[in-house]
């Protein structure tokens, strides 16, 4: 049991380095927004569905909002001086800024979720005319 929580925590940990979970060695990103389709070491499909990203933007977004929100009352509470409203457009910004730059380490994260339940691994010999359809 311990291998077990070891092994997914160890698969998280290489798709938070924006890693493919597969074999370890291929980048899922291209640049800032663009993901690459495959692993370029294992061929490895990273998004078999349309989709199949909304899970990295929950958790992008919960993990932004139980940042945010007792930020903003801590914050309230241990600086009275500011006003509120001033409190209240740091946090906003912040919240853009976070979700804007921990986009692809959430999307990975779901990678590596998807591929610790099984729904992400390489592709078969009959799979290799696979055409996705972004209709």
């Amino acid at each position: 049991m311990i291998a077990n929580m070891q092994h997914r925590a160890h698969v998280l940990w290489v798709t938070f380095t924006l890693r493919c979970p597969n074999c370890e060695r291929g980048r899922i990103f291209t640049g800032l927004f663009a993901m690459n389709p495959v692993c370029p070491y294992c061929n490895v499909r990273f998004e078999r569905e349309s989709g199949e990203s909304v899970g990295g933007m929950y958790i992008n977004l919960v993990l932004a909002e139980l940042i945010t929100i007792p930020g903003y009352f801590l914050t309230n509470a241990l600086l009275p001086q500011v006003p509120p409203l001033s409190l209240a457009a740091f946090w906003v910004i912040f919240n853009i800024a976070f979700i804007t730059i921990f986009y692809r380490h959430a999307r990975a994260m779901w990678i590596g979720t998807t591929y610790l339940t099984a729904g992400l691994h390489p592709d078969s010999e009959e799979d290799d005319d696979y055409v996705h359809d972004d209709h």
